[in-house]
């Protein structure tokens, strides 16, 4: 749930509201498999949309987060970089517990 968070705040940063339905304690309440799969799709394909619908004057917009300024651009940028960082993560820790990733298999 941390990365779906992650990926509608940094969106909202672009300008698109976070989901109503999105509450702070849902790294708590939501715990079920299915529930987090179906909240981190829905947080993928908004952050795919909204970048769909932008043009290149759109991307390079300014914006600020925490006090900084950047472009749309960068937040899309910002976006894929945490969900890797958090990815490699999810593959060592899989790897160090005998789970082989499904890409992996032959």
């Amino acid at each position: 749930m941390h990365i779906v968070d992650a990926n509608f705040y940094l969106l909202s940063v672009t300008g698109p509201k976070m989901p109503a339905d999105l509450t702070e304690d849902m790294g708590k309440t939501v715990t079920s498999k299915p529930e987090v799969i179906a909240w981190l799709k829905r947080s993928l394909e908004a952050v795919k949309t909204a970048h769909a619908a932008e043009t290149p004057k759109d991307l390079q917009r300014k914006v600020k987060i925490e006090g900084r300024e950047a472009t749309v651009d960068g937040m899309y940028l910002r976006i894929i970089i945490h969900a890797n960082e958090h990815m490699g993560q999810l593959i060592a820790y899989a790897r160090m517990t005998g789970v082989v990733p499904p890409w992996s298999k032959q």
